[in-house]
């Protein structure tokens, strides 16, 4: 019988791509990349020179997770959130 992860569970020794880090946040991929280029708190990551990818280790992801995720509102014309 094969035993199947659930997809919000992280393990501290493995690393994992943007598409998994952004299922364990809940968030898009593209709000990943706004935590890495976050001015006060930035996610850190891992890059691949191989394939140019980036990578996360699961300890990082959990502790960023941990200590509360940036708020990240739509930006509008007249200044009103």
């Amino acid at each position: 019988m094969v035993t199947r992860r659930f997809i919000n569970e992280i393990e501290p020794e493995q690393t994992y791509s943007i598409s998994r880090a952004a299922c364990y946040f809940g968030v898009h991929r593209c709000t990943i990349y706004a935590y890495i280029n976050h001015p006060v708190c930035p996610l850190p990551f891992i890059k691949v020179t191989e394939k140019g990818k980036l990578m996360f280790n699961g300890s990082d992801l959990i502790a960023y997770k941990a200590s509360g995720l940036p708020k990240r509102g739509r930006k509008r014309k007249n200044g009103i959130s």
